[in-house]
């Protein structure tokens, strides 16, 4: 289970330094600009959310959490 959530997390991590370091300065900002930032990084953060609410799902389904 840690392994899974340490992935999960390497991955958003690797996702958001791609997308601020190469995407958005060099291919959405200088096609789209300022409304293009706006709508990545509120994507990301979209992105970001479902892949950690995942977590949480998945420990209702095998009853970790449901007998707090």
């Amino acid at each position: 289970m840690k392994r899974k959530i340490t992935l999960r997390i390497f991955f958003i991590g690797s996702l958001h330094m791609i997308l601020y370091l190469y995407i958005v300065p060099f291919i959405v900002y200088p096609k789209f600009g300022k409304n293009g930032i706006t709508f990545v990084v509120a994507l990301a953060i979209m992105i970001s959310i479902g892949v950690l609410g995942t977590l949480f799902f998945e420990r209702k389904n095998k009853g970790d959490g449901n007998d707090k």
